[in-house]
């Protein structure tokens, strides 16, 4: 029951970190306010069209994070409400696949804005690995932990 509680505490902590890092602890690039431009441009009518700015890459991996973050303590939870210490184990398994999950968004399927000097490249992109590293070494030694006691019960 120690393990059980400890453990998803644990995950659960990692996933709010997951989810706070890249919109309040370390922020990426903000969504861009909406421009207006005269339409007297376009139409020669006055009236006004308000068009976006670009949205950066970084934006859209916080919000992937926020998703995957989400997943982390909703797995979590049900560490702490599973009795069965092959389903906490299969659980453990999917958080060490969700953290690669959640490292390879800011690195490879996403990514983060170009410029390395930027708030995201030197804040949030870091953080965001590190915190997936140790999410993988957090779960793979929870299963290690119950493939013991498993071990010991069948002995």
């Amino acid at each position: 029951m120690k393990n059980r509680i400890v453990s998803s505490v644990l995950f659960i902590f990692i996933g709010a970190l997951l989810i706070l890092f890249p919109l309040y602890i370390l922020p990426v690039c903000p969504l861009p306010d909406a421009q207006a431009i005269p339409a007297t441009t376009m139409a020669g009518d006055g009236h006004m069209h308000s068009t976006p700015g670009k949205i950066m890459k970084c934006f859209w991996t916080a919000r992937a994070e926020i998703g995957i973050g989400s997943l982390v303590i909703a797995i979590g939870a049900l560490v702490l409400f599973s009795r069965s210490l092959f389903v906490r184990m299969g659980l453990s398994m999917a958080l060490a696949c969700t953290a690669v999950l959640a490292a390879a968004i800011p690195t490879i399927l996403i990514g983060v804005c170009g410029n390395e000097m930027m708030r995201c490249n030197m804040g949030a992109k870091p953080a965001l690995i590190l915190l997936a590293i140790v999410l993988v070494i957090a779960a793979i030694s929870n299963v290690l932990y119950l493939n013991k006691q498993v071990n010991k019960q069948i002995r």
